[in-house]
């Protein structure tokens, strides 16, 4: 709660002031971090209990504006999954290659409500360092639900913009039994990243860059 006050705060002067109208493509790259947890849906063993754990995101971006409405599929790398402690104590750390395909509206200049599919390909599934007691996901793919908001920053920093997004996981990751029983794992993660607009540049350069002096 503090920090979502925090954030508040630090980006209400930011959107005091007008944005740049963006261009009906703007591509780029992003990077941030993340909040991942292993939601426990079926879990005899009520001993072990999963804790958050804190992983980054990386990737790339294409935007297709068109008035309030856009279309913005992705490209990132990204690390989900959580700790579990209790009866055991594991890390599960779960490799994605992901391909988010998000559906935005505009209400308000500069605030965008984000909703679409995230589809995920593991790049160590199946994986166990026996050693350290680390596990990849058991199985290839993950597919989920992605809601948030798009904050895009003001004149002078109009090529950048802040993204917030929950991702509910849909798809049980784990083979794993508990007394015979199957369990049942879900990917929860909770995205604060920055792009960078590349398309922008020319526009912000255009207003803000170095002037040539009239002879």
């Amino acid at each position: 709660m503090k920090l979502t006050k925090l954030l508040i705060l630090l980006l209400l002067p930011a959107l005091s002031f007008g944005q740049m109208k963006q261009n009906t493509f703007v591509f780029g790259p992003k990077i941030g971090a993340q909040m991942t947890k292993v939601k426990i849906l079926t879990n005899s063993l009520t001993v072990i209990n999963s804790k958050n754990r804190f992983d980054f995101n990386a990737g790339v971006f294409g935007r297709f504006n068109f008035g309030k409405f856009s279309i913005q599929p992705e490209v990132m790398y990204q690390e989900k999954g959580g700790n579990f402690t209790g009866g055991v104590t594991q890390q599960h750390s779960y490799q994605y290659i992901s391909t988010p395909i998000l559906l935005g509206y505009r209400p308000f200049k500069g605030i965008n409500f984000e909703i679409g599919p995230e589809y995920s390909w593991a790049i160590n599934a199946g994986s166990v360092n026996g050693d350290r007691n680390i596990y990849g996901p058991d199985t290839k793919n993950d597919i989920a639900l992605v809601v948030g908001t798009r904050i895009d920053m003001l004149d002078a920093l109009s090529m950048f913009s802040i993204n917030i997004r929950y991702v509910h996981g849909l798809t049980n990751v784990t083979n794993r039994l508990s007394e015979a029983t199957p369990l049942d794992f879900r990917n929860r993660t909770l995205q604060l990243s920055i792009s960078y607009n590349f398309s922008e540049y020319y526009t912000w350069w255009k207003k803000y860059g170095v002037k040539k002096e009239k002879k």
